[in-house]
């Protein structure tokens, strides 16, 4: 035992205090006796006691101070305290597509898997491990624990995805908490080297890499592209496989391509060591799932199989809204030539917002409403006197008039500067330099659009034609009058071309990026979603989603984990889109065979720290103070009432 306050001890001369005080209230005590004649000599004085009787009640007292002083001196009694703190080990398993790659004893995350569950039952008492899973994103499968049933479960319940990997940022996320715990280790499970991830810039501290895979040898379908357009029948269509043996060996290989599961092409052939090949597939008869797989001698099975969508030929219901008939005349051109499209037209006093609902697509010719419509929409403007935004009380209005073409300006004799032919709605436009246009808008295209042909106007370098997606729908503006030209003259064949493209573009059930998804990606529906929908993925698990009237525009699928058809239905429709893998580093599954890249790395212990602990009492003895304090008022008073006090 020891005592924290020495100086509190100072405090026991309250005892000799108490001693002074008796000494100077000495007490009278009565003696009865049969006579006092014995007495009568002796003086009061001779019979009092010099020396004061020590009884309970001072007993009490200085019980009391000693009290009073132990608390203050803050007794205490020691002991020693073990304090034993393991390693903290941080896990990081590639879960991408080439983990999936067969080796003698399962595929690699198997391997990994193995591994990792080995590395959990290692793990001392006092060891706690945390899990993260590294594909094309991150994830925490397992915060830190030390509870071997929950890590083993959350490891077992990962498994490899169809995509590409992206390690540098789940090396990111381990080393992220390396830096912040005691006694920290990491070890990353894959098949890829420290030099495939920037550790230069993330300035790791004690990671190690542990490599699996002995296999090479693969052969993958690495792209599937149809072409394909709504004023083509389908035996017109073609698609095109292109197969990359990325072994350095030959290769056998057998192509099958299913339509709607059933075989419309099968050849075989060699690839030498690093060859591709693409080959041509035509007997396309109907709209449908098209699947290509490959058969042939390698150890990665997932980017043996590609998907496409042939899509279905449907007249699209157009609707002209224009005051006059040039327009309708050159579109009735194409309406009777291809049998696609089918044209009711309006006048400008005629149209209500209400007019769009029972048509695929509207052109709005010299007007535009003043709310946006709910439809795919081409507005060809050249007459700015036609229209309201010039007024100045519209310029500060919220019309979508004002929001479609804010700024503009007329411009003759124009001449064309830029194009941009990466679009789908200026393919097949090679050269637009010598293009015959009279008079056009220059306009300010809004920031959610993309700039299609450019003149030099008094706007500086503007477009005379935009296109982008506005609400959820999607919108080509021309400053130039497509009425004014005639499709049936070679003269004028860009600019058929240019307005089949934009009939196409705008057609809802022309979605041009639904054959063009990879695993890992992400899919912005083309139309409007709205409450409950349900998405079902090729492992036949389904996804349940809730739109709300203000979310509906802004949903974007990113749950896209595996190659194959995803169904989308919801009430009262239903839609599709088809995935592939087409990342030729997952399809590249031999290991660098060296690595120059240097990771320091020490296995740590855990560390048993022994110290003094001080338990302090005193504040126990405290609680005797106001029992003795009790007692003594009580024996004071018993003295008090027998009159000895």
């Amino acid at each position: 035992m020891g005592f924290i306050n020495l100086l509190a001890f100072g405090y026991l001369a309250l005892i000799a205090l108490v001693v002074l005080i008796y000494f100077l209230s000495k007490k009278k005590y009565v003696v009865k006796v049969p006579s006092i004649i014995p007495w009568s000599a002796i003086r009061e004085d001779a019979v009092r006691s010099r020396i004061f009787r020590i009884d309970l009640l001072f007993l009490l007292q200085i019980l009391l101070i000693l009290l009073l002083v132990f608390f203050l001196a803050h007794p205490y009694l020691k002991s020693n305290v073990i304090n034993i703190s393991g390693k903290n080990v941080i896990l990081v398993l590639d879960s991408s597509a080439s983990m999936q790659t067969s080796e003698d004893n399962g595929s690699r995350f198997d391997q990994a898997r193995t591994q990792a569950l080995e590395m959990v039952g290692r793990l001392n008492q006092w060891d706690k491990m945390m899990v993260i899973s590294a594909d094309y994103s991150s994830r925490i499968a397992s915060d830190f624990t030390d509870d071997k049933h929950k890590l083993n479960k959350a490891i077992n319940d990962l498994k490899p995805k169809d995509t590409g990997t992206n390690l540098d940022e789940g090396v990111g996320l381990g080393i992220s908490f390396l830096k912040n715990v005691e006694r920290g280790e990491m070890y990353v499970l894959t098949d890829r080297s420290p030099s495939s991830v920037n550790l230069t810039r993330q300035k790791p501290g004690n990671i190690k890499f542990i490599r699996f895979g002995e296999k090479s040898a693969n052969v993958a379908i690495s792209s599937l592209d149809v072409y394909q357009d709504m004023f083509k029948d389908y035996t017109e269509r073609e698609a095109y496989v292109t197969i990359k043996n990325y072994s350095g060996e030959n290769k056998n290989i057998k192509l099958t391509v299913f339509l709607n599961d059933e075989i419309i092409k099968e050849e075989e052939l060699e690839l030498a060591g690093e060859e591709q090949k693409t080959l041509s597939v035509k007997n396309l008869s109907t709209a449908g799932i098209l699947k290509a797989g490959i058969e042939t001698d390698d150890f990665l099975a997932v980017d043996n199989t590609a998907y496409a969508i042939i899509n279905e030929i449907k007249p699209i219901n157009i609707l002209l809204v224009s005051d006059n008939f040039t327009l309708q005349d050159e579109l009735e051109k194409i309406e009777h030539g291809t049998k696609r499209i089918k044209l009711t037209r309006i006048n400008v006093s005629e149209y209500k917002p209400e007019a769009v609902k029972d048509y695929d697509v509207a052109i709005f010719h010299e007007f535009i409403p003043e709310v946006s419509p709910d439809i795919n929409a081409l507005y060809t403007i050249q007459n700015m006197y036609a229209l309201s935004i010039q007024e100045e009380d519209a310029k500060a209005s919220k019309d979508f008039s004002n929001l479609l073409v804010p700024e503009h300006s007329l411009l003759l004799n124009v001449k064309i500067l830029d194009w941009d032919n990466t679009h789908p709605v200026m393919m097949h436009l090679s050269n637009l330099d010598d293009l015959n246009i009279a008079g056009a808008l220059t306009m300010e295209p809004p920031d959610w659009s993309t700039p299609l042909i450019k003149v030099s106007g008094n706007l500086g370098d503007s477009p005379i034609a935009f296109a982008g997606q506005y609400a959820g729908k999607k919108v080509v503006t021309l400053g130039f009058d497509l009425g004014e030209f005639d499709f049936s003259k070679s003269a004028d064949l860009r600019i058929l071309i240019l307005t089949l493209n934009i009939i196409q573009w705008l057609n809802p059930y022309e979605a041009e990026d639904h054959n063009k998804v990879l695993t890992g990606g992400q899919y912005r529906p083309h139309y409007t979603l709205k409450d409950n929908i349900e998405i079902l993925n090729p492992q036949g698990e389904t996804l349940k989603y809730d739109f709300k009237d203000d979310s509906e525009d802004h949903f974007v699928f990113n749950k896209i984990d595996y190659i194959g058809e995803y169904k989308i239905t919801g009430a009262g429709f239903s839609n599709r889109f088809v995935t592939n893998l087409f990342d030729e580093e997952e399809s590249r599954i031999m290991l660098e065979l060296t690595d120059d890249t240097e990771l320091v790395f020490e296995e740590k212990e855990a560390v048993t720290l022994v110290k003094d602990k001080k338990t302090e009492f005193g504040k126990y003895l405290l609680l005797l103070v106001p029992f003795i304090l009790l007692v003594e008022w009580l024996l004071f008073y018993k003295r008090l009432r027998a009159g000895t006090a």
